[in-house]
Protein backbone atom coordinates (compact mmCIF):
# COMPACT_ATOMS: atom_id res chain seq x y z
CA UNK A 1 0.00 0.00 0.00
CA UNK A 2 2.72 2.49 0.99
CA UNK A 3 4.75 1.73 -2.16
CA UNK A 4 1.70 2.27 -4.36
CA UNK A 5 0.88 5.57 -2.67
CA UNK A 6 4.49 6.65 -3.12
CA UNK A 7 4.26 5.98 -6.87
CA UNK A 8 0.99 7.87 -7.07
CA UNK A 9 2.69 10.83 -5.40
CA UNK A 10 5.63 10.68 -7.83
CA UNK A 11 3.25 10.55 -10.81
CA UNK A 12 1.43 13.64 -9.57
CA UNK A 13 4.63 15.68 -9.97
CA UNK A 14 4.75 15.19 -13.76
CA UNK A 15 2.33 17.05 -16.03
CA UNK A 16 2.88 14.52 -18.82
CA UNK A 17 1.56 11.68 -16.65
CA UNK A 18 -2.20 11.26 -16.47
CA UNK A 19 -2.75 8.60 -13.82
CA UNK A 20 -6.04 6.89 -14.70
CA UNK A 21 -5.91 3.85 -12.41
CA UNK A 22 -4.14 2.37 -9.39
CA UNK A 23 -4.72 -1.20 -8.20
CA UNK A 24 -3.69 -3.46 -5.35
CA UNK A 25 -3.62 -6.70 -7.36
CA UNK A 26 -2.96 -7.95 -10.87
CA UNK A 27 -6.41 -9.42 -11.46
CA UNK A 28 -8.17 -6.06 -11.05
CA UNK A 29 -5.55 -4.21 -13.08
CA UNK A 30 -5.86 -6.74 -15.93
CA UNK A 31 -9.58 -6.07 -16.22
CA UNK A 32 -8.91 -2.33 -16.38
CA UNK A 33 -6.12 -2.68 -18.97
CA UNK A 34 -8.36 -4.77 -21.23
CA UNK A 35 -11.07 -2.10 -21.19
CA UNK A 36 -8.93 1.02 -21.57
CA UNK A 37 -6.23 2.46 -23.81
CA UNK A 38 -3.01 2.42 -21.77
CA UNK A 39 0.33 3.95 -22.80
CA UNK A 40 2.36 3.17 -19.67
CA UNK A 41 2.10 0.66 -16.83
CA UNK A 42 4.02 1.03 -13.56
CA UNK A 43 4.03 -2.60 -12.50
CA UNK A 44 5.18 -4.25 -9.28
CA UNK A 45 6.54 -7.74 -9.85
CA UNK A 46 5.63 -9.08 -6.41
CA UNK A 47 1.87 -8.85 -5.90
CA UNK A 48 -0.69 -11.03 -4.10
CA UNK A 49 -2.10 -13.76 -6.31
CA UNK A 50 -0.79 -13.16 -9.82
CA UNK A 51 2.72 -11.68 -10.13
CA UNK A 52 3.64 -8.83 -12.43
CA UNK A 53 5.47 -11.24 -14.73
CA UNK A 54 2.40 -13.47 -14.91
CA UNK A 55 0.26 -10.43 -15.69
CA UNK A 56 2.54 -9.58 -18.62
CA UNK A 57 1.77 -12.99 -20.12
CA UNK A 58 -1.97 -12.34 -20.03
CA UNK A 59 -2.03 -8.88 -21.65
CA UNK A 60 -2.79 -9.28 -25.40
CA UNK A 61 -0.25 -6.58 -26.32
CA UNK A 62 1.81 -4.31 -24.15
CA UNK A 63 2.21 -0.56 -23.74
CA UNK A 64 5.44 0.77 -22.26
CA UNK A 65 6.15 -0.88 -18.89
CA UNK A 66 8.26 0.22 -15.95
CA UNK A 67 8.79 -2.58 -13.45
CA UNK A 68 9.10 -1.73 -9.76
CA UNK A 69 10.37 -4.22 -7.22
CA UNK A 70 12.34 -4.51 -4.02
CA UNK A 71 14.25 -7.50 -5.40
CA UNK A 72 16.90 -6.74 -8.04
CA UNK A 73 17.17 -10.45 -8.87
CA UNK A 74 14.13 -9.97 -11.11
CA UNK A 75 15.97 -7.50 -13.35
CA UNK A 76 17.20 -9.96 -15.98
CA UNK A 77 13.86 -11.70 -16.32
CA UNK A 78 12.05 -8.36 -16.49
CA UNK A 79 14.15 -7.09 -19.41
CA UNK A 80 13.25 -10.22 -21.38
CA UNK A 81 9.88 -8.52 -21.87
CA UNK A 82 11.35 -5.46 -23.66
CA UNK A 83 10.32 -3.20 -20.79
CA UNK A 84 11.17 0.50 -20.78
CA UNK A 85 12.85 0.57 -17.36
CA UNK A 86 13.34 -1.26 -14.07
CA UNK A 87 13.13 0.60 -10.76
CA UNK A 88 14.31 -0.92 -7.50
CA UNK A 89 12.50 0.14 -4.34
CA UNK A 90 12.75 2.46 -2.57
CA UNK A 91 12.38 4.66 -5.65
CA UNK A 92 13.94 8.11 -5.51
CA UNK A 93 12.39 11.10 -7.26
CA UNK A 94 15.50 11.56 -9.43
CA UNK A 95 15.51 7.94 -10.58
CA UNK A 96 11.78 8.05 -11.29
CA UNK A 97 12.24 11.24 -13.33
CA UNK A 98 14.94 9.55 -15.40
CA UNK A 99 12.59 6.65 -16.16
CA UNK A 100 9.79 9.01 -17.20
CA UNK A 101 12.14 10.91 -19.51
CA UNK A 102 12.92 7.58 -21.17
CA UNK A 103 9.20 6.90 -21.61
CA UNK A 104 8.66 10.32 -23.19
CA UNK A 105 11.67 9.88 -25.49
CA UNK A 106 10.38 6.55 -26.79
CA UNK A 107 6.91 8.00 -27.33
CA UNK A 108 8.31 11.03 -29.17
CA UNK A 109 10.41 8.81 -31.45
CA UNK A 110 7.42 6.66 -32.28
CA UNK A 111 5.36 9.75 -33.05
CA UNK A 112 8.17 11.07 -35.25
CA UNK A 113 8.24 7.82 -37.21
CA UNK A 114 4.48 8.01 -37.73
CA UNK A 115 4.47 11.64 -38.90
CA UNK A 116 7.75 12.11 -40.73
CA UNK A 117 8.02 12.20 -44.51
CA UNK A 118 9.40 9.04 -46.08
CA UNK A 119 13.04 8.97 -47.01
CA UNK A 120 14.03 7.30 -50.26
CA UNK A 121 17.24 5.42 -49.56
CA UNK A 122 19.94 4.38 -47.14
CA UNK A 123 23.56 3.34 -47.38
CA UNK A 124 25.06 0.40 -45.52
CA UNK A 125 28.70 -0.57 -45.16
CA UNK A 126 29.12 -4.19 -46.19
CA UNK A 127 32.30 -6.02 -47.27
CA UNK A 128 34.29 -2.80 -47.14
CA UNK A 129 32.01 -0.75 -49.39
CA UNK A 130 28.95 1.46 -49.03
CA UNK A 131 25.89 0.03 -50.73
CA UNK A 132 22.88 2.16 -51.69
CA UNK A 133 19.52 0.54 -50.98
CA UNK A 134 16.19 2.00 -52.02
CA UNK A 135 13.65 1.85 -49.20
CA UNK A 136 11.07 0.49 -51.64
CA UNK A 137 13.26 -2.59 -52.15
CA UNK A 138 13.65 -3.46 -48.46
CA UNK A 139 11.55 -6.30 -47.07
CA UNK A 140 12.86 -6.44 -43.50
CA UNK A 141 15.85 -6.10 -41.18
CA UNK A 142 16.85 -9.07 -39.01
CA UNK A 143 19.19 -9.19 -36.02
CA UNK A 144 21.89 -11.86 -36.45
CA UNK A 145 24.17 -11.76 -33.43
CA UNK A 146 26.35 -8.64 -33.55
CA UNK A 147 25.17 -7.85 -37.08
CA UNK A 148 22.05 -6.82 -38.97
CA UNK A 149 20.83 -8.55 -42.11
CA UNK A 150 18.79 -6.43 -44.50
CA UNK A 151 16.71 -8.51 -46.90
CA UNK A 152 15.62 -6.82 -50.13
CA UNK A 153 13.68 -7.86 -53.22
CA UNK A 154 16.96 -8.61 -54.98
CA UNK A 155 19.09 -10.15 -52.21
CA UNK A 156 20.48 -9.64 -48.72
CA UNK A 157 23.34 -7.77 -47.09
CA UNK A 158 24.91 -8.01 -43.65
CA UNK A 159 26.33 -5.02 -41.79
CA UNK A 160 27.56 -4.30 -38.30
CA UNK A 161 24.98 -2.55 -36.09
CA UNK A 162 22.52 -3.16 -33.28
CA UNK A 163 18.74 -3.33 -33.58
CA UNK A 164 18.36 -0.58 -30.98
CA UNK A 165 20.64 1.80 -32.90
CA UNK A 166 19.07 0.93 -36.26
CA UNK A 167 15.57 1.60 -34.93
CA UNK A 168 16.65 5.15 -34.04
CA UNK A 169 18.26 5.75 -37.44
CA UNK A 170 15.30 4.73 -39.59
CA UNK A 171 12.85 7.61 -39.41
CA UNK A 172 10.37 6.34 -41.99
CA UNK A 173 6.66 5.64 -41.51
CA UNK A 174 6.82 2.45 -43.58
CA UNK A 175 9.25 0.71 -41.24
CA UNK A 176 8.20 -0.69 -37.89
CA UNK A 177 9.94 -2.73 -35.22
CA UNK A 178 7.65 -5.70 -34.57
CA UNK A 179 10.05 -7.78 -32.49
CA UNK A 180 13.38 -7.31 -30.73
CA UNK A 181 15.01 -9.02 -33.75
CA UNK A 182 12.98 -7.61 -36.65
CA UNK A 183 12.15 -4.30 -38.31
CA UNK A 184 9.81 -4.72 -41.27
CA UNK A 185 8.56 -2.78 -44.27
CA UNK A 186 4.82 -2.46 -43.67
CA UNK A 187 4.21 -2.25 -47.41
CA UNK A 188 5.53 -5.79 -47.97
CA UNK A 189 3.14 -7.82 -45.80
CA UNK A 190 1.40 -10.76 -47.44
CA UNK A 191 -0.38 -11.96 -44.32
CA UNK A 192 -0.82 -11.05 -40.66
CA UNK A 193 -1.66 -13.76 -38.14
CA UNK A 194 -2.10 -13.59 -34.35
CA UNK A 195 1.59 -13.43 -33.48
CA UNK A 196 3.36 -13.31 -36.84
CA UNK A 197 3.44 -11.69 -40.26
CA UNK A 198 4.50 -13.13 -43.61
CA UNK A 199 6.81 -11.27 -46.00
CA UNK A 200 7.65 -13.23 -49.15
CA UNK A 201 8.05 -16.74 -47.65
CA UNK A 202 9.48 -15.50 -44.35
CA UNK A 203 7.35 -15.89 -41.21
CA UNK A 204 8.31 -13.11 -38.81
CA UNK A 205 7.25 -13.15 -35.14
CA UNK A 206 5.38 -10.16 -33.72
CA UNK A 207 6.05 -9.27 -30.08
CA UNK A 208 3.05 -8.31 -27.94
CA UNK A 209 4.88 -5.11 -27.06
CA UNK A 210 4.58 -3.96 -30.70
CA UNK A 211 1.37 -5.67 -31.81
CA UNK A 212 -0.85 -2.71 -30.93
CA UNK A 213 1.39 -0.31 -32.87
CA UNK A 214 1.32 -2.68 -35.86
CA UNK A 215 -2.47 -2.91 -35.90
CA UNK A 216 -2.82 0.85 -35.57
CA UNK A 217 -0.51 1.30 -38.56
CA UNK A 218 -2.53 -0.70 -41.07
CA UNK A 219 -5.84 -0.01 -42.81
CA UNK A 220 -7.85 -2.56 -40.86
CA UNK A 221 -11.53 -2.89 -41.86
Amino acid sequence: MMARKSLENLCSKFEKIDLIGSFENAETSLEFIQLNSIELILLDIEMPGMSGLELMEKIPYLPQVIFTTGNKEYAYEAYEYDITDFLKKPISADRFEKAIHKVVDIKDRRNAVASSSAMHELYIKSDGRYIRIDYNDILYFENVGDYIKVVTTHGGYIFHDTMKALDKKIVNPRFLKVHRSYIVNMGKFLDIEDNSIVIEKKVIPVSRAYKGILLNGINLI
